[in-house]
C-alpha cells in the first residue's frame, strides 16, 4: 500500500503528513505539493524545514502560471464560486500524479473533525478513481492543540502569514476564494500584493462582456450577495464606511483537494 499526502503548505497538512509518516513509515509515504507560482516566499522556507525535520523529500509540481494568469486565460474573474486555478494548478496535476501509481494507494487529506461536512465529496471523487481516502487529523488521539503550536513544538517556525493574522498559507495571502476580512488584512499587511490583484481585476472588468459584472470578492451584508470589486472595498475602508472587525474571518482559505 502506498500512502500519498497532499500538502497545502499550511500547518494542518503538515501535522497530517507527520501522522502518516509516523504510522506508515517513510518508504510507504509520498509527500506532494502543488506550487501556484504565487506563494509567499516563507512557504518555501517552511517546506524546506519540514524536509529537514522528517528527512524526506517533498515532491513539488509547478505549472508556471499564477492563478490570475489561469483566470485571464479562461476569460473570467475568479471568485469563491469559480476558481479555475484550483483545477488547473492543483487538482488536475494531482490526479495525473495518482494515475501513474499502481493500486492500492491511499490519499491523505488535512481535514479535521471540524470539517466532517467537507469530507464526503473528495472521498467519493477519489474512490471513483480506485483510490482510498483517509483523514489523519481525525485519527485518535484527536489533538485539541493548535496545529501552529504543534509545528512550533517541533522546532519549526510556522509560516509567517499566520503571524500576520491569516487563517491560511495559500497564494501569499491573496487566495481568490478568501473573504473580505482577509482582503482587508492583505491590504493592511502587504499593500503591494493587494494593489496587484485590485489593478488586475479592474483591467479585466474594463474589458467588458461577462467579466464586467463580476468581482473576486463579494458583499453578503443585508442577506444579499453582490459582487464587490477590491477597488470598491478599498474605497469603503478609506472613507470609514467599513472596518475589518465588521466582517467575519475566514475559517479556511482555498482547499484544492477536490
Amino acid at each position: 500500500m502506498k500512502h500519498i499526502v497532499s500538502l497545502s503548505g499550511g500547518t494542518a497538512s503538515a501535522v497530517a503528513a507527520d501522522r502518516v509518516l509516523e504510522r506508515y513509515g517513510h518508504e510507504a509515504t509520498t509527500l506532494w505539493f502543488a506550487d501556484t507560482a504565487w506563494e509567499d516566499e516563507d512557504l518555501y522556507r517552511f517546506l524546506a524545514d519540514l524536509e529537514a525535520y522528517w528527512d524526506v523529500e517533498i515532491l513539488r509540481h509547478r505549472d508556471g502560471r499564477t492563478p490570475l494568469e489561469v483566470a485571464e486565460g479562461a476569460s473570467i474573474i475568479p471568485n469563491q464560486r469559480r476558481a479555475p486555478c484550483s483545477l488547473q494548478l492543483k487538482i488536475a496535476p494531482f490526479r495525473q500524479f495518482l494515475a501513474a501509481h499502481d493500486r492500492p494507494v491511499t490519499v491523505h487529506l488535512g481535514f479535521d473533525w471540524s470539517e466532517e461536512h467537507r469530507m464526503a465529496r473528495p472521498k467519493a471523487e477519489y474512490e471513483a478513481m480506485g483510490v482510498g481516502v483517509d483523514f489523519p487529523l481525525t485519527w485518535k488521539p484527536i489533538t485539541h492543540r493548535r496545529y501552529y503550536d504543534i509545528v512550533a513544538y517541533w522546532g519549526i517556525k510556522p509560516p509567517r502569514l499566520y503571524d500576520l493574522g491569516f487563517p491560511h498559507n495559500n497564494c501569499g495571502g491573496r487566495c481568490v476564494k478568501q473573504g473580505l476580512k482577509e482582503w482587508m488584512r492583505l491590504r493592511a499587511t502587504m499593500p503591494e500584493r493587494f494593489a496587484e490583484v485590485r489593478d488586475w481585476e479592474q483591467a479585466q472588468r474594463a474589458k467588458g462582456g461577462a467579466r464586467a459584472g463580476y468581482a473576486i470578492a463579494r458583499d453578503q451584508s443585508g442577506g444579499k450577495v453582490t459582487p464587490l470589486p477590491l477597488a470598491d472595498l478599498e474605497r469603503r475602508e478609506k472613507t470609514g464606511q467599513v472596518e475589518m472587525f465588521t466582517y467575519k474571518s475566514d475559517e479556511f482559505g482555498c482547499f484544492c483537494e477536490l
